[in-house]
């Protein structure tokens, strides 16, 4: 009498076919049907129908079953844990049991579209080595694809996730489709590996999206996407490109502005494009992080028509990414900073899985510092922006930046005396650099000062007396203000000679004339005060020329 299948070992003994099938079902409970025999070589032991990997097993047989487990489960449990789905035609099929097809296989076409999973859906370690369709498809409760692997095409587009979407440690080996799918509530997709290109243009996340160290290898496309609240790429590495243009990262809540995109440590290897991307522009709150990301090819890194007000871009190369048409915070006098010196040090970031985070913690000052926040990190920060638009032969941007490094210098001390912290930044050789004029980016702000010191010098030279040249002595030949009655009296132009005589004196001493008509009175007047206007003034007219320079160097 010939064997069946395999070996001696596999003949059937009676205790076998009575226990029936071994396989682990949900909860871990023992299958139990009855066994089948499929030829020799397509199983390591015998397990019964359904979960046979025989490619020629009875179709009808098995649906026959899944419509039995189905009708028997009503709105319970339907259990398909580990079965071989030898077709899944089920287009258009509302399964009101909450579905288990955890380690499920399906090794051929898998047709879910239009399909209303009512009480959830677990395909979680399944397996699809051919098409998988859920086009169009809704998930009333939770979705989970946990470490599932799509072998072929995963098609998700205008799918609905009305509860939580779970695809953690996903494995999309071919395309994977989510375009204008809906995620109301939290979507993972934490780790997951994307080895074509994964589309999800027009998805809307409304609560968070968890894509923290996902997996690009092709392209991926979040064209017009909404992120309303949090949308978390931390660690992500984008191979061959990530377009994020016109995406929208805020939205509100209860009337409240929301959206916080984390791209810390994320990894850019080829090209990247925020295009018409839109980050928060509300105030105070963190709307973008990219922090500690790495730009490969940051020529090939564009950010245009994006405000950038609430972004974070310290301890992240910025030198060669392009900015173009962007806008940036502004400062009370009009000039463009970096959100770096106002963000709340301690705002708390994204919420997933109930883990947060500061998302500035980078900027404290370092330990032992006197400095509020570590200004030589925002710095660094504005000497990168300042190359950046250098090359780029935005002069006029690239003097803000300018601007706000030297600030940073201004406000950075190593003084714990709060007296003498004041001192350095309201009183020091950067902050009069800064008064004097705007640290080189003003000429008009030096050009003011000569005026005001040429009338304070014009106020103070009779105070400490003018003499005629001539040397005779008469009541209009000294010119003080303790004759300066006397001189309104024998003088016809009276104060106007008086103070115009003053002028001309402070005039010439600012031009290094030696013949003047009124030269000042030693000691007090000549050499210290001349002295100290010569250098107040020479001091002056080279910050005027240097930013005058600068001008027309744009």
């Amino acid at each position: 009498m010939p064997e069946t299948p395999g070996t001696a070992e596999r003949q059937q003994p009676e205790e076998a076919e009575a226990a029936g099938c071994p396989v682990e079902m949900w909860e871990g409970r023992r299958c139990g049907r009855l066994l089948y025999f499929p030829p020799a070589g397509v199983e390591a032991e015998w397990v019964c129908l359904m979960h046979s990997r025989d490619p020629d097993k009875d179709n009808e047989a098995f649906q026959k079953e899944i419509e039995r487990i189905l009708d028997a489960a009503g709105d319970g449990f339907a259990d398909f844990s580990n079965f071989v789905f030898p077709t899944a035609e089920y287009p258009g099929r509302d399964f009101k049991a909450r579905c288990i097809f955890s380690m499920a296989t399906f090794p051929q076409e898998a047709n879910f579209s239009r399909t209303k999973f009512t009480k959830g859906c677990y395909l979680s370690f399944a397996t699809f080595t051919r098409r998988a369709d859920f086009r169009g498809s809704t998930f009333t409760q939770e979705a989970s694809f946990r470490e599932t692997t799509f072998t072929q095409s995963a098609d998700f587009a205008e799918v609905t996730f009305i509860q939580r979407a779970n695809f953690f440690r996903a494995t999309f080996s071919q395309g994977a489709n989510f375009y204008a799918a809906k995620f109301p509530q939290g979507a993972d997709f934490c780790d997951a590996a994307f080895t074509q290109t994964a589309f999800f243009d027009g998805a809307t996340f409304s609560r968070w999206a968890d894509f923290s160290e996902a997996k690009f290898t092709q392209g991926a496309s979040f064209n017009k996407a909404t992120f309303t609240r949090v949308a978390d790429f931390g660690f992500a590495t984008f191979t061959k490109g990530a377009n994020f243009s016109g995406a929208k990262f805020w939205g509100k809540v209860d009337g409240q502005v929301t959206g916080y995109a984390d791209f810390r440590w994320a990894t850019f290897l080829s090209r990247a494009a925020f295009r018409e991307t839109e980050f928060r522009n509300d105030g105070n709150e963190v709307g973008a992080v990219f922090s500690l990301a790495c730009f490969e090819k940051p020529e090939e890194v564009i950010f245009y028509k994006t405000y950038l007000g609430q972004t974070l871009f310290h301890n992240c190369d910025v030198s060669r990414v392009v900015f173009s048409n962007v806008d940036w915070r502004k400062r009370p006098n009009g000039k463009r900073m970096v959100f770096e010196e106002v963000v709340n040090l301690e705002q708390l970031g994204g919420v997933v899985d109930s883990s947060r985070h500061t998302v500035a913690g980078e900027l404290r000052a370092t330990q032992g510092s006197a400095d509020e926040r570590d200004y030589r990190l925002i710095a660094e920060l504005y000497q990168q922006l300042k190359r950046n638009y250098d090359d780029r032969k935005d002069y006029w941007t690239a003097g803000d930046f300018h601007y706000g490094e030297m600030e940073m210098k201004r406000l950075s001390s190593h003084r714990h005396n709060r007296v003498l912290r004041w001192l350095k930044q309201t009183l020091g050789l950067t902050a009069l650099y800064k008064h004097a004029s705007e640290y080189g980016e003003s000429y008009k702000r030096p050009a003011a000062w000569l005026g005001i010191f040429l009338l304070l010098f014009m106020l103070a030279y009779p105070d400490v007396g003018l003499q005629h040249t001539d040397g005779i002595p008469t009541p209009t030949s000294e010119i003080h203000y303790k004759n300066f009655f006397q001189f309104l009296e024998e003088h016809p132009k009276g104060a106007c000679a008086f103070f115009g005589h003053s002028l001309m004196t402070a005039l010439s001493v600012m031009a290094l004339q030696r013949e003047l008509e009124y030269q000042p009175v030693y000691p007090w007047g000549r050499p210290l005060l001349t002295v100290f206007e010569l250098v107040l003034s020479y001091i002056l007219i080279a910050l005027f020329l240097l930013a005058v320079r600068r001008q027309f160097r744009r």
